[in-house]
């Protein structure tokens, strides 16, 4: 009976959880034996696990902190002992932030074979916004790393395959690409579930505009709030953020500057976001870099009317170039602006059956067969 081992950083609502989760289900029902762990044993998501699936935290609450890469330094020691404790056949890294983690937990484990899950834009995370120096060299040793002691390195996305000057070639040699998916029929029923917001039952004289994600730099919601205050010039609207995150202070005061306070809410991140969605006029998808996002394709599942950054991971393959929704600059809010006019007007891109295109069951039956056919093959004694 296989034994796998899933590591993350903890269970808060973002999309490297619920794809852990749900790999993690399918993996259950493929009879393997199944360990999810995590540095915190904590979040919105926690609930959801399945049934049968073990769920292992490594550090108390009162010592994880609330910086991440602390958490994971801390977590090492015990991490490396559960491991061997567990003695999994495959280690499935699911985050970017854990890979380097895992690489150095399973050492001295031979048989284990290490899959790691690359679900961010890595060249991105080197040659983006500025990046310091030291940041640049330390990020592309640490991928290198991971990528000289994983076995295979899963892409989310084809356009993430480039990533040669951060993996190498070696790396490169290891890829695979597994586009995330999304089952349309188990959105719409999740998007039935009541929840309450003043502002979903007016969108007819007030529309809303939702974002879901960390509230950081990555998802560009400091444009997305001048493009609000554009758009508001023209015509009555709201924005609704859903998510937590270091930012979230200058937000709300960059929100109060542009005179758009009083129709910008925040929220934390709750478990099943799929009822707002459905219910939000447009879904707003801002990021300077995504890896792919579960967000854009659940809005797909909904019919929700979408504005997304053209380097917003695998927006624009996803949306077919435009026909889909509409796709804009990150850099420039006034041209997100004028997209959030589109979608709510009457020239509206509909996303129509676009997500039958973006199977879930596939890409779950691709990660399991992938695990398990790195389980039945030799280990190449790198971690010997």
């Amino acid at each position: 009976m296989t034994r796998v081992a899933i590591f993350i950083d903890d269970f808060s609502a973002t999309g490297v959880v619920v794809n852990s989760i749900a790999i993690a289900r399918r993996l259950l029902e493929r009879g393997c034996v199944v360990q999810m762990i995590a540095s915190q044993a904590e979040g919105a998501l926690i609930g959801t696990v399945p049934e049968g699936v073990t769920v292992v935290g490594l550090l108390p609450a009162d010592k994880a902190g609330s910086a991440r890469p602390g958490r994971l330094r801390r977590s090492l020691p015990e991490f490396r002992r559960r491991l061997r404790e567990f003695a999994p056949d495959v280690l499935f890294s699911a985050g970017n932030h854990g890979h380097l983690a895992s690489a150095l937990a399973s050492l001295g484990l031979p048989k284990c074979r290490i899959i790691v899950r690359i679900s961010n834009d890595l060249d991105h995370m080197i040659d983006g916004k500025p990046v310091k120096p030291y940041s640049r060299w330390w990020r592309i040793l640490k991928f290198r790393t991971v990528a000289m002691f994983a076995d295979k390195l899963v892409f989310v996305s084809p356009h993430l395959v480039r990533s040669e000057k951060v993996l190498g070639k070696g790396g490169i040699r290891k890829a695979v690409v597994i586009p995330n998916g999304v089952d349309a029929r188990v959105v719409r029923e999740r998007a039935k579930h009541e929840v309450s917001h003043e502002w979903l039952s007016s969108t007819a004289e007030q529309p809303l505009v939702l974002a879901v994600g960390r509230l950081a730099g990555q998802k560009n919601f400091e444009n997305l709030l001048r493009a609000i205050a554009h758009a508001r010039r023209s015509r009555p609207l709201r924005l609704l953020l859903i998510g937590s995150g270091p930012l979230e202070s200058a937000l709300r005061e960059q929100a109060a500057a542009l005179g758009i306070a009083q129709d910008v809410d925040f929220m934390a991140p709750v478990p099943n976001p799929i009822p707002f969605i459905a219910g939000a006029s447009v879904l707003a998808l801002p990021s300077w870099w995504e890896g792919s996002s579960n967000v854009l394709l659940e809005a797909l599942a909904c019919g929700t009317p979408i504005v997304a950054s053209r380097t917003a991971g695998s927006a624009e393959d996803v949306l077919d170039h435009g026909r889909y929704g509409v796709l804009v600059d990150p850099g420039d809010p006034v041209a997100m602006g004028e997209g959030l006019l589109r979608q709510i007007g009457g020239d509206v891109r509909l996303p129509g059956d676009r997500a039958l295109a973006f199977s879930r069951d596939a890409a779950l039956d691709a990660y399991v067969d992938l695990i398990l056919r790195e389980e039945l093959a030799p280990s190449g004694g790198s971690r010997a």
